[in-house]
């Protein structure tokens, strides 16, 4: 008898103590949740869709570790175990079906808390210590590891012919929450469907898989003459993360797109992060120069004359600019311009957001000033010829805007464009026509048209930028980073992030034209000058 009563005291406080870490993991999840909310709030389409289910699954999950408290501690008082869901089934056949299927739902579910757990903890990668990656990791390693432990064990139990009575106290309550999670996220994703709009054509040009265990960010492109496309994209081994091992890859198009390359790796460092491309087309010498970064320290540069074929080694531009070690380095993203003088302006981040100039056609390179605020920046030319840049800001805000009159050298006062809603993400904008005899200025804009990444929008302006007055929704679905292009008969491209869920799952390319963007209400006369005139 004693023995027995010592015996249910042990277990009794091995329950207290487990429902003690469950209240722990809990807590811990309500600050990812707020941590999530600031940082990655926009990030995941289908979290947006859903957004009413993470509240209610942290309420369920709080209040189901707070009532395991209660009954753990309760029964080591009283010195039996009270308050179990057993109780209240009668029959044998009933108590048995019960712990088999819940034990084998706590199996089931330790794999997606696992799969939540290392997307986070891989998109946090590069932007938090990793001593707080660790901690923030705890719960769901926490409840991976107790639903595991104790369901298997109370399997084995039922089938040695044991009473499997006794499951790890809480498991039952904290695994409703769990099953409420997963099975409200599942019908989100099966009832959304989102849609393109009606005229867009549209492919997958890069898809996750199409190297085993890869997926594609950071889109970039150029045109050529002849519309010969070159297509950029980061090679990633893991989607969510910055960092890790990427590669530089690009594809190829001879036909404007209508068909294209099979996948060519420009720059592979093993595990290194190779990342930022942000070409450029210099018309003068038929040249494409690629600068790059890598490991977010030392930016690097590649140029090919045969139109993508072949890459020269890279230069170290890092070191012929005298910039410090370390000094952080993200290019655009997206492409470069050539200016009405001849002169290369590539977007990029040395520490600040910045251009780097080059007027000898590549063979010498220098940064400008510092913009002074926002960042990833992409840049246009004005009429007047001044040099125009549009920067990321912080998401649910609106985009930055500053000038520069003397061709990136120095920089004008930065403003908010408020007609330019952020999404938290990069943004390309792109001259489409230039004025000749009765023609029209025109300025193109793509970005995500909600406060998170999704609803890719394109939009135009017809006073170099001031306003925006067409906007048209392209793909309700998710979207991120984005590249614009135009061809020599007018026709817009677009490549860009895009998927059902997640903006990870492919770039995808579309082609669209003035009637398309503007319901008919412009198309293209005699006098435009479509592009850099190719």
């Amino acid at each position: 008898m004693i023995d027995r009563k010592a015996a249910l005291a042990r277990i009794l406080r091995q329950d207290l103590a487990v429902s003690i870490l469950q209240l722990v993991c809990a807590v811990l999840l309500c600050v990812i949740y707020a941590v999530f909310l600031t940082s990655f709030g926009g990030e995941f389409l289908i979290v947006i869709k859903g957004q009413w289910i993470l509240p209610i699954f942290l309420v369920l999950l709080l209040g189901g570790s707070i009532a395991s408290l209660v009954l753990s501690q309760r029964s080591l008082r009283a010195g039996e175990r009270r308050g179990d869901i057993m109780d209240r089934i009668q029959s044998s056949p009933g108590r048995t079906a019960w712990w088999i299927g819940w034990t084998a739902w706590n199996l089931v579910a330790v794999l997606p808390i696992l799969w939540v757990g290392k997307v986070l903890a891989l998109g946090a990668l590069g932007s938090v210590p990793m001593v707080l990656i660790g901690v923030l990791s705890l719960p769901f390693v926490g409840y991976a590891v107790l639903f595991f432990i104790s369901s298997l064990s109370h399997l084995f139990g039922l089938a040695r012919g044991r009473d499997p009575r006794r499951l790890v106290r809480g498991v039952d309550l904290t695994g409703g929450a769990f099953l409420f999670g997963f099975a409200a996220f599942a019908i989100v994703a099966v009832f959304w469907q989102p849609r393109w709009t009606e005229g867009v054509r549209h492919e997958q040009l890069f898809s996750a898989g199409e190297e085993p265990g890869r997926a594609y960010r950071i889109p970039a492109m150029v045109v050529m003459p002849g519309d010969t496309l070159l297509a950029f994209a980061e090679s990633r081994v893991e989607g969510m993360s910055d960092v890790l091992d990427i590669n530089l890859v690009m594809k190829t198009s001879v036909d404007g797109g209508r068909t294209w390359s099979p996948l060519q790796v420009v720059e592979d460092i093993g595990n290194h992060t190779v990342h930022s491309p942000s070409p450029v087309y210099d018309r003068d010498t038929h040249s494409v120069w690629l600068p790059f970064c890598v490991d977010y320290a030392t930016l690097y540069l590649t140029m090919s004359g045969d139109g993508g074929v072949s890459w020269s080694e890279p230069r170290n531009l890092t070191h012929e600019l005298g910039l410090p070690s370390g000094t952080w380095c993200h290019n655009g993203p997206g492409n470069g311009i050539q200016m009405s003088s001849g002169r290369l302006v590539i977007p990029t981040t040395q520490g600040d957001a910045r251009v780097l100039l080059s007027a000898d056609h590549g063979a010498t390179w220098r940064l400008g000033e510092a913009i002074g605020a926002g960042g990833e920046p992409q840049v246009f030319e004005r009429a007047d010829g001044a040099l125009c840049a549009n920067l990321r800001a912080a998401r649910g805000g609106h985009r930055i805007v500053a000038c520069s009159m003397d061709q990136g050298g120095t920089w004008g006062p930065w403003s908010y464009q408020e007609d330019l809603p952020e999404a938290g993400t990069q943004a390309s904008i792109l001259r489409f026509t230039s004025g000749g005899d009765g023609g029209r200025n025109r300025v193109l804009f793509s970005n995500p048209g909600a406060p998170y990444r999704g609803e890719f929008t394109m939009r135009m302006s017809y006073d170099e930028g001031k306003s925006w007055p067409v906007a048209k929704l392209v793909y309700e679905g998710a979207a991120g980073y984005s590249q614009l292009a135009v061809l020599s008969n007018g026709s817009i491209l677009a490549l860009f992030e895009a998927g059902r869920y997640d903006l990870r799952e492919s770039i995808a390319l579309i082609q669209v034209d003035l009637p398309w963007l503007t319901d008919g209400a412009d198309r293209l006369g005699a006098g435009d000058i479509v592009g850099q005139g190719f």
